[in-house]
């Protein structure tokens, strides 16, 4: 996969993302200020920030936040949203970015760390942490289940390549194990844990396929394509009345050795 031309793809849907991927709930972000003994000036990090979708959930903390996201116009975007605070964005690749030892108290990423190479992306998180600091993934991810509109979108999600963070039900604990293990089997982090908080959101068919266009590969679907599943989800939206979707919230917690 080419992860520049995933950036760029990306920079032009976030629009759509900012739109219509659900928020991350608020017992999230208090953990993540909690675990991390967080406070006013603290140093944060976060990776593939986007144009601020989560990072806004933390500016009333007034901490001191610096946000790497490779995208020109999601940068551009988010130094006007928050102009006048602590938070800075900067047009950079995570893993090839100069950035300072032992700086900052945690390292956050919210729906993007998956991109980052591993176990380069450890490596680098932990010689940027503070001692004792804390590495701090999170992620929303839609959960399909055994109900008559679940498998109706799976149907449609596997005819289109209309998937964005999407697993089954039944998967669902294999992911986080794999996660865990991964992040433990790097030897830089102790104390692994993880919060899950289930959440809902509901759609009509015209927000459902805005959010379904910030998948990655669904984008590049032919506009005929792409006419051809809005009109699919405009079927189930009157059969079900809107189109209503779990989210598990995901946060890993992880000190650094």
């Amino acid at each position: 996969m080419n992860m520049k031309k995933e950036s760029e793809r990306f920079d032009r849907m976030s629009e759509y993302y900012d739109k219509f991927r659900p928020d991350y709930p608020q017992e999230i972000i208090d953990s993540i200020v909690s675990q991390a003994n967080l406070s006013k000036g603290s140093r944060i990090l976060e990776i593939g920030a986007g144009s601020g979708k989560a990072t806004t959930r933390f500016v009333d903390y007034d901490f001191e936040m610096l946000c790497l996201e490779p995208g020109t116009n999601l940068v551009k975007k988010a130094n006007e949203r928050f102009k006048g605070t602590n938070i800075l964005f900067t047009k950079a690749r995570f893993e090839e970015y100069d950035l300072p030892n032992e700086y900052f108290d945690a390292v956050i990423s919210g729906q993007a760390f998956h991109w980052i190479p591993k176990p380069l992306g450890y490596e680098l998180c932990h010689k940027t942490l503070k001692s004792n600091g804390y590495f701090m993934p999170f992620w929303n991810i839609e959960m399909i289940d055994e109900t008559p509109l679940d498998r109706e979108l799976l149907q449609l999600f596997e005819k289109y390549n209309a998937f964005t963070a999407t697993i089954k039900l039944q998967d669902y604990s294999n992911r986080v194990n794999s996660i865990m293990d991964s992040i433990t089997s790097s030897s830089y982090f102790k104390g692994i844990d993880v919060i899950n908080v289930s959440h809902y959101k509901d759609y009509t068919a015209d927000e459902y396929f805005g959010y379904i266009m910030t998948g990655n590969i669904f984008v590049q679907n032919s506009t005929e394509l792409k006419r051809e599943c809005y009109n699919k989800l405009c079927e189930i939206a009157a059969k079900y009345g809107n189109i209503k979707r779990e989210f598990i919230c995901e946060l890993y917690i992880a000190r650094k050795i």
